[in-house]
């Protein structure tokens, strides 16, 4: 097994400018997915905010019955 292993670490720097390559784009590779994802986050966490700020927050109240019908007459009137 130490005998495998000595070889293959020599094969791998036996030519380099093909181990940096291959290094470098797994890098690359592993940087965008990591930027990809954390942007993905970022833009839900957004969503969400701006839907908390526009619409009607994280809490809807709605009348009895309201859910049956889902018709806007069955919400609750203004209060004065």
């Amino acid at each position: 097994m130490k005998t495998l292993l000595k070889m293959a670490w020599r094969n791998i720097w036996r030519n380099k400018k093909r181990t940096f390559l291959t290094m470098f784009s797994i890098f690359l590779a592993v940087f965008l997915s990591l930027f990809t994802r954390s942007m993905q986050v970022g833009s839900y966490s957004n969503m969400i905010s701006n839907a908390v700020k526009l619409s009607t927050g994280y809490i809807q109240i709605h009348a009895k019955g309201y859910w049956e019908k889902k018709s806007i007459n069955e919400t609750f009137e203004d209060s004065p």
